[in-house]
């Protein structure tokens, strides 16, 4: 294979040579005798090699975009494992079946026949969109995730180890109430241990010869007490600070629903999906990087794997011909909505995750590790202005502030001379602005 790749860069210093022979052959013998040096071809090579270095980041992004959903590094899933794909058929080939696997079907190729007919006749998804560039990008991260032993979780957001699937936050409310509850039974026994004392020292005094002490003589020095102006006033400011402080708790937390997971009509994993499998969020919520909402996929979506795949290891063929019927039906899926924000409360998807580079973990939690979704994040004001005060823009990897923002960049790149950092979150580009989130 190396010896292959040498000699096929050779090939291309040989053709530019031939180019520069048709210029001026003085040149042409010159260059030649250069190339001709061992030291002098192993430099150009290694720069042709350094120059055309596929872009495995760019790889990773479409692996997980266009592939995922039917292709593991590491196993099969929809379609056969990719380890080692570069081995079993060169660069052009794949070239070629990535981008219209039928015409290649079509042309008689005995390989793409065997591979047609061993999958069922499946037909893989066409990419007409994605340059010979982007391809061997995908190439070149299957390459390098196959030598790591397996697919990257990270990518699709999963561990894939098997653990505990992340479980709801408990409830405080709950919490403080069991709290309350608590302290309260240990008073009462602390004050009915004192009585039981109370009631053994008058029975001992007694025997003593001695006048029992009296509740009501006890009960009037608390009167003294409680009408003393400065231990009412104390008092009443206690009570009015702890009994608004938990009515402003209150308050603030109507309309918020961290923790809600509703049971859903059908039971869907996203460990098992979007962690195991590892297919990227984006595939099936096709609208996260185009439009405002991230959309709920449709029917036709989960019917581009299970039409092959008829039986799942959780929960067998019971869920999935839940979904065949309403395929079948042309009837939709009527999820429980778990993430709801308010009407008068705009919030883009788009901008988040396309301009700002958000990952979905960063609201929704390890979504891939939840086996049933439930609401991550409280999504109230005060959760999203922290985000906005705390998160730094990174205005030199994104065009889109490079843009609108060449003053922040500017003044960055002039802080970095001088030695100096500066901070440049979502604040400071308006991102406290009332009419940013609001209608």
């Amino acid at each position: 294979m190396k010896k292959f790749v040498l000699e096929k860069k050779y090939l291309i210093l040989q053709r530019f040579l031939d180019l520069v022979y048709s210029i001026n052959m003085d040149t042409y013998l010159n260059i030649k005798k250069l190339v001709k040096h061992k030291a002098v071809l192993t430099f150009l090579l290694f720069f042709a090699f350094s120059w055309s270095k596929a872009d495995v980041e760019n790889g990773k992004k479409l692996f997980n975009g266009r592939c995922a959903s039917c292709h593991a590094v590491d196993k099969k899933v929809v379609g056969p494992a990719l380890a080692g794909i570069e081995a079993r058929r060169d660069e052009a080939w794949l070239i070629k079946w990535i981008r219209n696997s039928s015409e290649v079907i079509k042309s008689g190729d005995a390989y793409a026949v065997k591979l047609f007919n061993e999958y069922n006749k499946s037909v893989m998804t066409a990419f007409p969109d994605l340059s010979d560039d982007d391809i061997r990008d995908i190439l070149a991260y299957i390459k390098e995730e196959a030598s790591k032993g397996g697919q990257d979780k990270a990518s699709g957001g999963g561990t894939g180890d098997g653990g505990t699937a992340a479980q709801p936050p408990v409830d405080i409310e709950t919490l403080k109430f069991l709290l309350l509850f608590t302290t309260g039974l240990l008073l009462f026994a602390a004050l009915a241990l004192l009585f039981a004392a109370a009631i053994l020292i008058n029975i001992l005094r007694s025997k003593e010869g001695k006048e029992p002490y009296k509740w009501s003589n006890t009960m009037k020095t608390l009167g003294k007490l409680v009408k003393n102006p400065y231990i009412a006033g104390s008092i009443t400011f206690i009570i009015l600070a702890v009994g608004g402080s938990k009515l402003v708790t209150h308050a603030r937390s109507v309309g918020l629903h961290q923790g809600y997971q509703p049971i859903q009509p059908i039971a869907f994993s996203h460990k098992l999906h979007a962690g195991e499998y590892g297919i990227a969020c984006n595939y099936c919520h096709v609208g996260v990087e185009k439009s405002k909402s991230a959309t709920i996929p449709s029917a036709n979506i989960c019917m581009n794997c299970h039409n092959y795949i008829e039986k799942g290891p959780q929960y067998g063929t019971k869920e999935i011909e839940k979904v065949k019927k309403h395929y079948e039906q042309g009837k939709p899926v009527e999820w429980v909505r778990i993430h709801n924000l308010p009407d008068f409360v705009y919030f883009n998807h788009q901008q988040h995750v396309v301009a700002g580079g958000l990952q979905c973990q960063t609201c929704h939690g390890p979504v891939e590790e939840m086996e049933e979704v439930y609401q991550y994040s409280d999504l109230s004001m005060g959760w999203c202005i922290n985000c906005h005060r705390q998160t730094e823009v990174d205005v030199n990897k994104n065009d889109y502030y490079l843009t609108v923002h060449n003053e922040w960049v500017e003044k960055k790149e002039k802080a970095i001379k001088e030695g100096k950092e500066i901070k440049i979150t979502v604040a400071d580009l308006g991102g406290l602005e009332c009419a940013k989130c609001h209608y």
